[in-house]
Order: C-alpha cells, then sequence, then structure tokens
C-alpha cells in the first residue's frame, strides 16, 4: 500500500470480510491440527513408534474436535450462517479485492490468534499445545491464501516486541505487569468473558452475539467499538479502535475508556504490528499518536477525578490505562 493509504477505512471491516477471517482462522487450525506433534514433549521420545502414533491420532482428531466446536460457537455468536469451503477461500479472497492495507490488518489478526482455550466447562481442552511449529503450520496456511508469507511471523514478532516493550515501560519496581506470554494476555482478555458468553450462548442477539464472536476472534470489545460508528462497519480490528477514538461518538469513546488495561495493550500491539508490516509514513505515525494522545488525556483527566474525589481504586485503574497508551506512543515514535 502507499504511504498514506493507513486509515480508519483499513479497519473496518465489513460482515463478509469477517466471515472471510473466521474461515481463514478455522480451515488455518484444522490444517495446523493434522501436522501437530506437540502432543507429548520428552516423553514421545520414550515411547514405542507404535503408542506414538496412537497418541499422537488421538491428539490431532483432538485439537480438530476443537476446531469444530470454536467454529460452531464463532458462527453462532456472530450470527453468520457457516464458514467458507477451504477450496473457495482464494477465491472469496480475490472477490473482496482487499485493499493492501486492510489485508495488513487482516494478517495481523491471523498471526496473533491463540487456539485451544477452554470453550466450555463440559470438556478441558488444557493439554493441547500451540507451539512454535504449530504457529508455523497454521502460518503457511493462512499466508498461502493471503499471501505475504513472510508477513505472519514478523507481525507476530512486531506485535510481542510492542506488547513488551509496553510492558517494561511501566512494570515499576514491583514488576506487577511481568510479561507472561502472548496466549496468557489474550486468555486473560478472553477467558472470563467469553465464560458467560458460551454460557448463555442461545440467549445472545444482535450486538451482544457478535460482540461475543469477535472475542472468539481474538479482538474483544475493542473490534466491536466499531459496531455502528460508521456506515457499513461491522467491527474495526487490529487495533483501529485506537485510531477511530477521535471520529468516534461519545458513547463509542466511553465504550473504548472502559475497556481493561489489557484489552489496550493487546489493541495498541496490533496497531503497531500493521504499521510494521506496512509502508507508513511518518504522517500515519503523527496521526496515529495525535488519536492516542486524546485517548491518554481523557483517561488522565478521569483519574485526577477519582483520585480528588477519593475513589483511589478506581483512580488506580485509569491511570494504568493512561500508562499503557503513553508507552505505546513512546514504542511507536521510537522512543521505547
Amino acid at each position: 500500500m502507499s504511504g498514506d493509504s493507513l486509515s480508519l477505512d483499513s479497519f473496518g471491516f465489513s460482515k463478509e470480510e469477517i466471515i472471510l477471517l473466521t474461515s481463514i482462522t478455522y480451515h488455518g487450525i484444522l490444517s495446523e491440527a493434522g501436522q501437530s506433534t506437540s502432543f507429548s514433549r520428552l516423553r514421545k521420545y520414550f515411547r514405542s513408534e507404535v503408542d506414538n502414533n496412537v497418541e499422537q491420532s488421538a491428539y490431532r482428531a483432538k485439537k480438530r474436535e476443537w476446531a469444530e466446536q470454536w467454529k460452531d460457537l464463532t458462527c453462532k455468536l456472530l450470527e453468520i450462517n457457516g464458514v467458507i469451503d477451504a477450496t473457495a477461500l482464494s477465491d472469496a479472497l480475490k472477490k473482496l479485492a482487499l485493499s493492501e492495507a486492510k489485508r495488513n490488518a487482516m494478517i495481523v489478526e491471523l498471526s496473533t490468534f491463540e487456539p485451544y482455550f477452554d470453550l466450555s466447562n463440559g470438556k478441558s481442552w488444557r493439554d493441547l499445545r500451540y507451539d512454535d511449529a504449530d504457529r508455523s503450520n497454521y502460518f503457511s496456511f493462512c499466508s498461502g491464501k493471503t499471501g505475504n508469507a513472510l508477513s505472519f511471523p514478523k507481525a507476530y514478532s512486531e506485535f510481542n516486541d510492542c506488547a513488551k516493550k509496553i510492558t517494561k515501560s511501566i512494570a515499576g519496581p514491583n514488576w506487577t505487569w511481568a510479561w507472561i506470554g502472548l496466549g496468557a494476555a489474550v486468555l486473560l482478555i478472553t477467558a472470563p468473558y467469553l465464560a458467560g458468553a458460551i454460557g448463555g450462548v442461545m440467549g445472545l442477539g444482535g450486538a451482544a452475539a457478535t460482540s461475543a464472536g469477535l472475542a472468539f476472534l481474538g479482538g474483544g470489545s475493542l473490534a466491536a467499538g466499531g459496531l455502528g460508528i460508521t456506515g457499513g462497519y461491522f467491527a474495526l480490528m487490529a487495533g483501529g479502535a485506537i485510531l477511530g477514538y477521535g471520529a468516534g461518538s461519545k458513547d463509542y469513546k466511553d465504550r473504548l475508556k472502559a475497556s481493561s488495561k489489557e484489552e489496550l495493550l493487546v489493541s495498541c500491539s496490533k496497531l503497531y504490528a500493521v504499521t510494521r508490516i506496512s509502508t507508513v509514513s511518518n504522517l500515519n505515525k503523527i496521526e496515529i499518536c495525535k488519536r492516542a494522545l486524546a485517548m491518554q488525556t481523557d483517561y488522565e483527566a478521569e483519574a485526577d477525578s477519582m483520585f480528588v474525589n477519593s475513589a483511589r481504586s478506581e483512580g488506580q485503574k485509569t491511570d494504568a490505562k493512561a500508562l499503557v497508551v503513553r508507552a505505546f506512543r513512546r514504542v511507536m515514535r521510537g522512543d521505547l
């Protein structure tokens, strides 16, 4: 894309584009599951080949079962009829004619997806692992459909790099924000929310169902912040909610300000990853910093009011959010 093409439109995904994102994610997980050898760490070296083959087959089958359940729940929550067939993904992508900017946003969403979180209380999935080889297989499938093979590991690496820099800069002497890895950070955001969403899945509808479905895709409630902000938008993905802060309504701003510091961390890091795999001019970076500064200023004003009115606990939470956004701006301008 050109250096000046990164805008709010780059992050606004229509329902058709969300369906494509869901479909590529689902088929990518299935592809990874069919090749996975992460079923056992050291134990597989001390078992017979027959026993290893049996365990590996069962392990791969359980991963495929997770993928099916994830797909069914996601489609239900997003209120879509199903996913696109694997053989039709390339044609569907071509038909949508995504801009390079939006394709990069999709790559960031795909590359930062972490599968195998618990889907319900009925069955444990905690024995399913997702190691570097699994991730490489997943990236290989996704890049085969979207192109830009080198962008997937780069997006993943840049996302983690930004999150670590933000975390380190605000951790403080007690290291209260010690970095615990991408998967743990994402699960920290999605797991409590998804637990309630899954339990009441049949009772959800409209915006509530969509919000839950987007959380299944890794976007969380920040992604759902795009609902209704601009005509035709279904969601703002890959950190676009930060870019949309200055253009949104009061309700939209309030929704973003209510997000947790962990959600902000992930959203800021995704937005940074998009800029790192794109050709982005300094003008784009300055505009991103301006939008983030407006959000930071509002957080700090709210924190001031809370502290002055003796709501110290809430003030500390809000102040932490301001620190996340400030650290993100420092990363964007190359100060961290």
